[in-house]
C-alpha cells in the first residue's frame, strides 16, 4: 500500500515538476478562507480533526484559491507548484523518492495510517500496542483467512483441500542444466 501511495503522489507531482520553472500570474484579490469545520472524535477522544484541530480542507478547496467554486488553470498550476515545493525538502528544484517519502504531506499521511493501525490493535485503549495485542490480532486475521479450518492459508485463487484431507508435500523444483 505504501508503494502504491508513493507512486500516486510521485505521478501527481510530475506536472508540477514540469511547470515548476513557470511563474503563475498574480492571483486576483482573495476572499477570506471559509471557516474550517471542527470534528469531534468518539467519546471526546482527541483525534486528527478533533476539537481544537481544524479539519483539513479537500484538495479541491485547497486549489480553489479565490473560493469561487471553480478551479482555474492558474489555480491548478499554483497548487501543483505548492505540492512540488512540499516534496522538494532540500529546496534544490528537484525531487526524488527519498524527498517525497520524507515530505510533510507524506509524513502526515503515514502518521494517520500508523494511528489507525494502533487503534485497531490496541485492545486495552492505552495508546500503545504490546506484543500480545499484536499477536492476538494476527491470530484473528489468520483465523478469518483460514476459511476451511485447516490451519493453513492457500494462495489466492487456489482452493484448499477439505479439512482432514492429506496435504501434499511440496517438492522443490528439479535442478535445470545450463
Amino acid at each position: 500500500m505504501f508503494r502504491s501511495s508513493m507512486l500516486l503522489i510521485a505521478l501527481s507531482a510530475l506536472p508540477a515538476a514540469a511547470l515548476h520553472a513557470q511563474t503563475a500570474p498574480a492571483a486576483p484579490a482573495q476572499k477570506a478562507a471559509p471557516p474550517m469545520k471542527m470534528q469531534v472524535g468518539p467519546g471526546g477522544k482527541v483525534m486528527p480533526g478533533a476539537p481544537g484541530e481544524p479539519a483539513r480542507p479537500s484538495p479541491f478547496d485547497e486549489m480553489d484559491a479565490n473560493h469561487d467554486g471553480f478551479v482555474s488553470r492558474d489555480e491548478f498550476i499554483a497548487y501543483q507548484k505548492k505540492r512540488f515545493d512540499e516534496f522538494d525538502t532540500n529546496h534544490d528544484g528537484k525531487i526524488n523518492p527519498k524527498e517525497i517519502a520524507s515530505s510533510p504531506p507524506l509524513m502526515e499521511r503515514n502518521l494517520k495510517t500508523a494511528e489507525r493501525m494502533v487503534k485497531q490493535w490496541d485492545t486495552n485503549g492505552d495508546g500503545v500496542v504490546t506484543a500480545d495485542e499484536f499477536k492476538k490480532d494476527a491470530d484473528e486475521r489468520f483465523t478469518k483467512q483460514d476459511k476451511a479450518g485447516t490451519g493453513k492459508i492457500s494462495r489466492p485463487g487456489k482452493p484448499m483441500p477439505p479439512k482432514g484431507a492429506l496435504m501434499p508435500n511440496p517438492q522443490p523444483p528439479a535442478p535445470t542444466k545450463p
